[in-house]
């Protein structure tokens, strides 16, 4: 996993000034491209575009400091249609002007991000290996692109689930899953709960989602929602994944949400991470 990200690293360094070809991410990564940038955000904190952006931007104010070239030619060099657009990009990222910056003003970089392997101390999550048959889950779809969920989508989607008795299937509360739209390419949100084979919903407003039958990282939560959710990911992605020879499995992954109180220290919760071994 290290080695493919600093090879997609490497890619884009090299194609900083020139087209960016998500086909080429994808083969890289063995992932889609929208699982790519969740995973690449959940490492770096960023999103793939956001810093493929940045780079482009200190690259251009090197550019424009060492260089001769016009500012049009250097918007136009790094993906810019116009001078204005890139003037504006420019500024809100360096908080000078490129004009300013030719003329020896501060700017900002991001140097390029290298991944790597470090043994870490400290707080140890808990997780287990486990094998889940396919099961058919029932909900409401809270977002067609997870990164849009707000508080009020997510207590509407709640109500109407309240609304709703379902015959579950686990002794969880209500889950919420996150699944990859392969029309869309981009990850939708749903929340609501796994159901019984005799469950019949066909009244109802709900979705279903057949989930099919595979390994997955069980982990175990402690701590207020979203802070612990952050971290478990966190943990999984740049730890367990490459620590332990792991990828996703590109089928939903689960948020398993339990009864009481979310904003409590206390609170307990875990992620269900379909995985299977890299090859």
């Amino acid at each position: 996993m290290v080695k493919k990200f600093n090879k997609i690293i490497e890619y884009i360094e090299n194609h900083l000034d020139s087209d960016i070809d998500k086909q080429v991410l994808e083969k890289l990564s063995t992932y889609s491209y929208a699982m790519l940038e969740r995973i690449f955000s959940i490492l770096c904190g960023y999103t793939l575009g956001e810093y493929i952006r940045l780079r482009r931007l200190s690259k251009a104010a090197v550019d424009l400091r060492e260089g001769k070239e016009k500012v049009i030619d250097i918007a136009l060099k790094y993906g810019y249609s116009s001078g204005d657009a890139f003037s504006y990009a420019f500024k809100k990222y360096h908080s000078v002007t490129p004009c300013a910056v030719r003329k020896g003003a501060d700017f900002r970089i991001l140097p390029p991000i290298r991944f790597s392997i470090s043994v870490k101390g400290g707080k140890m999550l808990d997780i287990r290996i486990e094998e889940k048959k396919g099961f058919n889950f029932a909900g409401v779809l809270v977002a067609k692109n997870f990164r849009s969920i707000s508080m009020r989508k997510w207590q509407e989607a709640m109500e109407k689930l309240n609304d709703i008795r379902l015959k579950i299937n686990s002794d969880a509360q209500y889950f919420g899953a996150c699944f990859e739209s392969l029309d869309e390419n981009v990850f939708h949100y749903m929340l609501g709960n796994i159901i019984s084979d005799e469950e019949d919903i066909s009244q109802t407003e709900l979705e279903i989602l057949k989930v099919p039958a595979s390994m997955y990282a069980v982990v175990k939560l402690i701590g207020p929602v979203p802070d612990c959710i952050h971290e478990g990911w966190k943990y999984i992605t740049d730890t367990f994944f490459p620590q332990e020879g792991y990828r996703h499995a590109e089928t939903p992954d689960f948020e398993v949400y339990s009864n009481g109180d979310m904003g409590s220290q206390d609170y307990e919760m875990e992620l269900w991470i379909p995985i299977k071994k890299e090859k």
